[in-house]
């Protein structure tokens, strides 16, 4: 996936934003084809944040398959699909390569991003649909009285 498309079809994560922040680090320091030598230490001193908060923000991107759960310490490896690669052929030859690992994305990647998970109007009677009568006229408002200037 070219960059562009991957911006494209990233927010349909609904990632939280150190989960995003990290992710942002990681395609910067990634070599081609995804791989990224990193510990969760310099992610947490790149980003200001606590260990713990990496690991959870980490945690969220292997659950949506957007990082690989295998790997050996210090390295994280980013969906083939979600890398970033020299070329188009360079990607292709990569994606068919036999010892290649493509495991599943865990999110929509259609055109449409889902609610976020703290959209106030998830769970609720919000309709988003801009005509909720259902094509019926709206009632008239009552007219109002003219106004007279006193004078």
């Amino acid at each position: 996936m070219r960059g562009s498309l991957r911006a494209e079809v990233l927010p349909n994560a609904c990632l939280s934003a150190t989960a995003r922040d990290i992710f942002d680090v990681l395609t910067a320091r990634q070599e081609p084809g995804g791989l990224v030598r990193i510990r969760q230490q310099q992610l947490a001193e790149r980003l200001g944040l606590s260990q713990s908060a990496v690991s959870r923000a980490i945690g969220q991107l292997r659950d949506k398959g957007i990082i690989s759960e295998r790997q050996r310490k210090g390295t994280l490896l980013i969906h083939p699909l979600l890398a970033g690669y020299e070329s188009l052929a360079h990607m292709t030859n990569h994606l068919e390569a036999p010892d290649t690992h493509v495991w599943p994305i865990n999110f929509p990647v259609g055109d449409i991003r889902p609610p976020r998970v703290r959209d106030g109007r998830t769970g609720t009677d919000f309709d988003p649909d801009p005509d909720p009568d259902g094509g019926e006229d709206a009632p008239a408002p009552e007219a109002r009285p003219a106004l007279r200037l006193a004078g």
